[in-house]
């Protein structure tokens, strides 16, 4: 600190200089600056697309009660998410699929645990352009000869012999969407195998834009999308099997999993250090508190009361009870 030199040092003057230039000594000896005390608090939130929409309900309403904490909600796929929680970049992962073996394991390496709740439930929407008359529900052997690798589908004909010889045109999210894992596994039977010449976009809204604007486009994503967008899109029944009826997807047909296979449940993975912030305890505690009106604001199957349940009985008590106890 520079001490201008034209000052009249009085004996009071002085202490008072004294104590301007030991103050950052003291606060380095276990006090807390006023600068430190009034930093801005942040929580990062970042993973799938379709989470998002449920985590970005949350960010809102949660703005509303507390405006001392910032919510950065990001969506880079469930994949993406986990990559950079791993990193040590975000405090909770939007997932639309379970972790994987090779994540849950990284996670407990280096010392990255975390606590899963369950936010949601989903079904994955096979999506046509409203001018396509013909296409009214794919069984999953239809579903798996268009989408696997090396598909020797090219047009609508090749299908169905009855359907026109139109050129199909594919859209899906890319290869860090967990949405992408789960279709992939439950229709092709592994996940992350697909043909190659597909439109892929972290998006979804680009797309619902794609198939809304293609005559011969069939695309698939979370059942919000398709819900914000029913006046563009026509939705497509699955029949999961010879003998079974096709099936759309509904709030009702997703919670009773009638929608199989594409029915899901949908979470969110919370760094269990990242608990102990009080700010982000209050964020989770107030998320899972007022998931259901959430997930429904989202566009999604609000949890079961037994999920719910769960969730409460899977969070920790608050950080200052902890510290309590640990006396």
């Amino acid at each position: 600190m520079r001490i201008p030199w034209k000052i009249g040092l009085t004996a009071g003057s002085l202490l008072g200089i004294v104590a301007v230039v030991l103050s950052p000594a003291l606060t380095g000896c276990g006090g807390k600056s006023a600068e430190e005390s009034s930093a801005p608090k942040e929580i990062v939130v970042d993973g799938s697309s379709t989470v998002f929409r449920i985590s970005g309900a949350a960010q809102e309403a949660y703005s509303k009660v507390n405006h001392d904490v910032t919510v950065i909600v990001d969506n880079h796929g469930t994949g993406g998410g986990f990559s950079r929680y791993l990193k040590g970049e975000v405090d909770i992962v939007d997932a639309s699929r379970s972790a994987k073996d090779d994540e849950e394991a990284a996670a407990k390496t280096n010392g990255l645990d975390w606590t899963r709740f369950l936010v949601g439930y989903d079904g994955i929407t096979l999506v046509v352009n409203p001018k396509n008359d013909f296409v009214k529900s794919l069984t999953v052997e239809q579903l798996k000869k268009i989408w696997e690798p090396d598909s020797k589908v090219k047009t609508w004909k090749d299908v169905d012999p009855s359907w026109p010889d139109r050129k199909i045109v594919l859209y899906c999210p890319d290869k860090d969407s967990g949405t992408f894992d789960f279709f992939t596994e439950a229709i092709v039977g592994k996940a992350k195998s697909q043909r190659g010449d597909v439109q892929a976009s972290s998006d979804d809204n680009i797309l619902v834009k794609g198939v809304a604007g293609d005559e011969d486009g069939l695309g698939y994503f979370g059942f919000a999308y398709y819900v914000a967008n029913k006046d563009k899109l026509r939705a497509v029944a699955v029949q999961n099997g010879p003998d079974a009826k096709p099936v759309l997807p509904t709030h009702e047909t997703i919670l009773n999993k009638s929608y199989a296979p594409l029915s899901r449940p949908l979470y969110i993975y919370v760094k269990n250090s990242a608990l102990k912030r009080p700010e982000v305890y209050a964020f989770v505690k107030f998320y899972l508190d007022e998931v259901a009106t959430l997930t429904e604001k989202a566009g999604y199957v609000a949890p079961h009361d037994d999920d719910k349940a769960a969730n409460q009985k899977a969070l920790p008590a608050p950080p200052s009870a902890t510290a309590a106890a640990a006396k």
